[in-house]
């Protein structure tokens, strides 16, 4: 019998699109989905929902916090005074900078929020007390036991792949996972250092819950396992050539500017640096595990960033979920899940 996955990408708010999927299937599939898959990997938003329904949180729980408390996620960042901003901005201008916009000079947002709503559902709870195979990714800044020292990707996993992440709190796992640079700061684990968002690396972590299943035991090989892998849906982003300008003009400001500007979308590096992971891991998955992946993730009707929830961004989201239970992938993954 093949190892059953859950697989759940990257993408901020766009989380409400795959939690929102998920639950649909569970309901399609009269709870076969959730009662019978044996393990889950998530990245960033992914990883913050592969950890709560590897809790036993229920999908409907994980919808309305995505629904109604994306305002708590994105608390924002208030650490510093406004005079103490001002000297940033100021001293940045008199150094030749431009003007200043959010995450620019310091992370838009704090984790106040999100620790708040995760604590209420993962408590202190640590990855040894998973019963589910759980494999979470994140970008670990330094790891000192390394000659030298260095930046490593790193999957906190309950099967003691890479290492044994037993007494790894959830909280701390979903705060590091979640850290996108400029958005959220990096987050620190006692003993283990500061971590960043593992979407910077592997922002669809298939092939991680895969090796961590495999290796772990828990399936023979990877022709040995079964994956539903959910999108947060593809952006319709890109720069095109009319648009580059004076490629010699391409410099920091350009490819992190906060703000969209004459085509070039805002934080263009990070964003595409997150959809082109998951692209890439897409379609190498496909390749290699054929009918025993089916992937959905429908291609939105305009872009929504990883931190925009106004109700225009929400109907956007709508659409991209009742467009994806359209397609043929949705049949096929109430086939594979049904079968199971």
């Amino acid at each position: 019998m093949a190892f059953k996955l859950l697989s759940c990408d990257g993408g901020g708010v766009r989380g409400y699109i795959s939690s929102s999927l998920i639950q649909a299937l569970d309901k399609a599939t009269d709870g076969k989905l959730l009662n019978n898959v044996q393990g889950f990997a998530g990245t960033s938003t992914g990883g913050l929902i592969s950890i709560a329904l590897a809790n036993g949180v229920c999908i409907d729980d994980v919808v309305n916090i995505y629904k109604n408390q994306a305002a708590t996620i994105f608390t924002k960042n208030g650490w510093f005074t406004e005079a103490d901003r001002r000297a940033q901005v100021n001293a940045a201008m008199a150094a030749g900078g431009e003007l200043e916009g959010p995450g620019k000079f310091s992370s838009a947002y704090n984790a106040t929020g999100l620790v708040k709503i995760l604590t209420h559902y993962v408590g202190t709870k640590t990855f040894g007390d998973v019963k589910k195979v759980l494999a979470v990714n994140t970008a670990q800044l330094q790891d000192t036991s390394l000659t030298p020292p260095r930046w490593v990707p790193q999957t906190f996993n309950n099967c003691k792949v890479g290492g044994d992440f037993g007494a790894v709190k959830l909280l701390d796992a979903a705060l590091s996972t979640s850290a996108a640079p400029c958005y959220f700061p990096p987050h620190e684990i006692s003993g283990l250092g500061y971590f960043a968002d593992g979407g910077t690396f592997a922002n669809d972590p298939v092939l991680n819950g895969i090796e961590v299943a495999v290796a772990g035991g828990h399936a023979s090989s990877i022709t040995d396992v079964e994956v539903i892998s959910i999108g947060t849906g593809i952006s319709p982003e890109g720069i095109a050539a009319g648009d580059v300008g004076q490629p010699l003009n391409w410099g920091v400001t350009t490819w992190m500017w906060p703000f969209a500007s004459g085509g070039v979308p805002a934080t263009a590096l990070l964003n595409m640096t997150l959809d082109l992971t998951s692209q890439n891991l897409e379609r190498i998955t496909q390749n290699l595990l054929k009918k025993q992946i089916t992937r959905i993730n429908p291609v939105l009707t305009a872009p929504v960033a990883l931190d925009e929830y106004t109700p225009k961004d929400y109907a956007i989201m709508d659409e991209a979920i009742k467009a994806a239970m359209a397609s043929d992938d949705w049949n096929t993954a109430i086939n594979m899940v049904n079968s199971w």
